[in-house]
């Protein structure tokens, strides 16, 4: 899919949803897991994407249940106390969508959950040969 022009119809499960988030550097920033959405100013019409959501907190939302219970709690445990889960990058920060999301903006500048950080450090980094273990 080429870059949506402004007001143009997506669908998103299809689109959005599940794509990889990559920041100006080509870093890997996340995944979208949910989409925030707000009526369009004229009230009438279908809703507007104004934010990405990423992380366990939002993911927690869309699986529900036990699993979904058991993310939130850690996603709330985990937390930088500067931001609440789950992670909101604005729309207005996405530089194009393909078969992943491209920002305009350094990861650095996104809220990155300290979840994702305490996964690559504890998890990730420590499997032969990862890339992260520098990271």
């Amino acid at each position: 899919m080429s870059n949506p022009a402004p007001g143009q119809m997506v669908d998103v499960g299809l689109h959005v949803l599940d794509r990889q988030i990559l920041d100006r550097d080509g870093r890997h920033a996340g995944t979208v897991d949910d989409l925030e959405l707000a009526p369009p100013e004229s009230g009438e019409g279908p809703p507007i994407a104004v934010a990405i959501l990423s992380g366990p907190g939002a993911l927690s939302l869309r699986l529900g249940g036990r699993i979904g219970r058991l993310l939130a709690g850690l996603a709330v445990r985990l937390a930088d106390p500067d931001h609440e889960p789950p992670a909101r990058v604005p729309f207005g920060v996405v530089k194009e969508i393909s078969d992943h999301v491209e920002l305009s903006v350094a990861k650095a500048d996104l809220p990155v959950g300290r979840f994702e950080a305490w996964v690559r450090e504890r998890l990730i980094a420590k499997l032969p040969g990862s890339r992260h273990a520098a990271e």
